[in-house]
């Protein structure tokens, strides 16, 4: 008698990984519409503004939602700061090599690092930064993360800039020098609106480090266009 295949058992067949996709994409999207709505309500409302329920309302979900997928309301502000100082400048990364010539790293750098300190976002960040001073937990969870995110982005000037002669310590200091222009030049833009002159300022702070590292190695050889560009601010 010819057997009969034996059908599987209900119970341990595997679920379909589509709808467990299609989960994480709604939390996924859920998480990213209550960033943005913080940004935008710290930006409209101000720190002590930024309630959950305002937050809530702004990303149309619950206040129950935002405290599934963060906690508190400062570990939403915490991922705030994490998201403007680390993800929006961070996806340079992807579009920059060290084979690409000095010129057009420099260039890059400075020109994405407006685009987010420039931007509403920062000013965001700067209500985040302000408010936690009178929060001693919150201020120092803050401190923490930046640290993080400042190892990170050094390594990444490091490996960006290897084929330079300089140290990890020129490397992480001409960093911060151009990340503290760039930062004063958009709290300077809050008050004068003066995109033109800050974009100036940056681009000949930029043009200077570039000159600066090519003055230690003498061999390397510039390309004259992109340095025009950066000191004119075209």
């Amino acid at each position: 008698m010819p057997r009969t295949a034996k059908r599987p058992d209900a119970r341990t067949r595997t679920p379909a990984a589509k709808p467990r996709r299609r989960q994480a994409d709604r939390s996924e999207a859920t998480r990213a519409a209550l960033i943005r709505a913080a940004i935008d309500t710290v930006s409209e409302r101000g720190y002590a503004g930024a309630t959950a329920a305002h937050i809530a309302a702004r990303a149309r979900v619950t206040r129950g939602a935002l405290q599934h997928h963060f906690g508190t309301i400062q570990d939403l502000l915490l991922e705030v700061v994490r998201y403007v100082s680390q993800e929006l400048v961070g996806e340079i990364e992807a579009e920059l090599s060290a084979r690409d010539s000095l010129d057009q790293r420099i260039g890059a750098i400075a020109d994405r690092y407006w685009q987010v300190y420039g931007g509403a976002d920062y000013f965001a960040l700067i209500e985040i930064w302000m408010g936690s001073r009178s929060n001693d937990a919150f201020r120092a969870k803050i401190e923490r993360l930046m640290k993080q995110i400042t190892e990170k982005r050094n390594d990444y000037w490091r490996a960006l800039l290897a084929d330079y002669p300089l140290t990890e310590l020129e490397v992480d200091t001409m960093r911060g020098a151009l990340l503290a222009v760039v930062r004063g030049a958009a709290v300077h833009r809050m008050f004068s609106q003066d995109d033109a002159r800050a974009l100036r300022q940056i681009r000949f702070a930029f043009a200077r480090a570039q000159e600066w590292m090519e003055s230690k190695a003498p061999s390397k050889r510039r390309t004259k266009g992109t340095r025009a560009r950066l000191v004119a601010g075209a």
